[in-house]
């Protein structure tokens, strides 16, 4: 029969042991949340094919700055890029056009105003910078171009595999 200091000392041993495991438990939770809310912040290494090359700018306006409501005039970078081409990451779920210049915007304090269209079931971006649609005449808005082509759709149809270059422009000339 086993004496009481030996039955003692295997329930502090197999205490121990949950304690020990409990606490290895909370420090891989730990990790995992830690990992997933900082690992991934935008950067800049273009030689990862996950990251896009994102660019705003608004240099159209610039050419006639008569056409251009006063009101917007103080938010037209002198040499009207907004944001100059930065290299991004893809993130995890946020694969489209949209969703990382939303992002983007958010990461680099840039305004950016959307709404969600039923009939087209997508978002439009209506400003940026605190420069909307029609700023500058009823031909003027946002519009943007994937690898030098502007597609047809709307930014939250276009999904990028990495690599691609996103620019965001202000035209003054939607019909031309």
């Amino acid at each position: 029969m086993e004496s009481r200091n030996s039955l003692r000392e295997r329930l502090l041993q197999k205490k121990s042991y949950r304690i020990m495991r409990i606490i290895i438990v909370v420090l891989a939770a730990f990790m995992v949340i830690w990992n997933l809310t900082h690992s991934d912040r935008g950067t800049t290494n273009p030689s990862d094919n996950q990251f896009v090359s994102v660019e705003i700018r608004c240099d159209a306006l610039l050419e006639d700055p008569e056409s251009v409501d006063e009101s917007i005039r103080e938010y037209i970078p002198e040499d009207g890029i907004i944001l100059k081409s930065i290299d991004y990451q893809i993130r995890p779920g946020k694969t489209t056009v949209f969703d990382i210049t939303n992002q983007v915007c958010q990461d680099y304090n840039i305004q950016i105003e959307y709404t969600y269209t039923p009939g087209y079931g997508g978002y439009y971006v209506e400003g940026i910078n605190y420069i909307y649609e029609f700023s500058a005449g009823k031909d003027s808005g946002w519009m943007y171009m994937v690898d030098g082509v502007s597609p047809s759709y709307g930014a939250d149809k276009m999904t990028l595999n990495g690599g691609e270059k996103i620019v965001w422009y202000y035209t003054t000339t939607y019909s031309e």
